[in-house]
């Protein structure tokens, strides 16, 4: 299973990330079209100019290392 996080930054912001919440993705292509989504809505005009956006694939099965003591 697949989520999709959004990481961008627009003029006079500072880094902003934003969790998919329609997920989970049972394929990999699917997690990429709602990326792009996620990445369109963003330049509908509600945020500053957008400088930078990415869409990251989150695996839910992958296990998460364990902090060293």
């Amino acid at each position: 299973m697949w989520f999709s996080i959004v990481v961008f930054t627009a003029m006079g912001m500072p880094l902003v990330q934003i969790d998919d919440q329609r997920g989970p993705y049972d394929n990999i292509q699917t997690y990429y079209t709602r990326g792009a989504e996620v990445i369109k809505d963003l330049n509908s005009g509600k945020f500053s100019p957008i400088m930078h956006a990415q869409a990251f694939c989150v695996d839910k099965a992958a296990k998460v290392p364990e902090e060293k003591v």
